[in-house]
This record gives structure tokens, C-alpha cells and sequence, in this order.
């Protein structure tokens, strides 16, 4: 499996953030250090239905499903290989 990131735009600086891609594959579930946890924080994906159509997915707090002291727990809506993984 490839590995996934996560995109934050920061003052016009654009970081890339690797998913636990162990936990991810073993739990469809994703794991997020809280302290990597920022607003702006998104996937960038193809549209099942239309593969030219690119779409942002914005993980956000009322996205999260779950949380421990140490990590916030999202659902992924989507097929892990419509994740663009291209990277910039």
C-alpha cells in the first residue's frame, strides 16, 4: 500500500502529514496525533463518479468518532484509492 497524507496550508506554506497507514489498513480508521490535529487539515481525493473531478476532504472536530488522551479517530468516507497521493 502507498503511503497517504494529510495537507495543511499555513500561512501560505503547504506541509504534508503521513496517516498511520498500520492502523488505517487494520482498522479502516484514522489515527491522528492530537498534536498534529490543526484547522486546514484535508485530503485531496478523485470523485467516485467523475476520476478528472479533484475534491478536498476537511478533517475536522465534529468529524472525529472517537478520542483517547492521546489521539482523535476519524472515519474515511471514502475508497483509499481515490486518495491522491501525489506529492508536492
Amino acid at each position: 500500500m502507498r503511503p497517504i497524507y494529510l495537507y495543511a496550508n499555513t500561512n501560505g506554506i503547504l506541509r504534508k502529514i503521513a496517516v498511520d497507514m498500520a492502523y488505517l489498513l487494520s482498522h479502516k480508521k484514522i489515527r491522528l496525533p492530537k498534536y498534529y490535529f490543526e484547522d486546514g487539515l484535508h485530503f485531496i481525493y478523485s470523485d467516485s463518479k467523475n476520476s478528472n473531478k479533484i475534491e478536498q476532504y476537511f478533517l475536522t472536530k465534529d468529524k472525529v468518532v472517537k478520542e483517547d488522551n492521546d489521539f482523535f479517530y476519524f472515519d474515511i468516507p471514502f475508497n483509499l484509492n481515490q486518495v491522491i497521493g501525489t506529492s508536492i
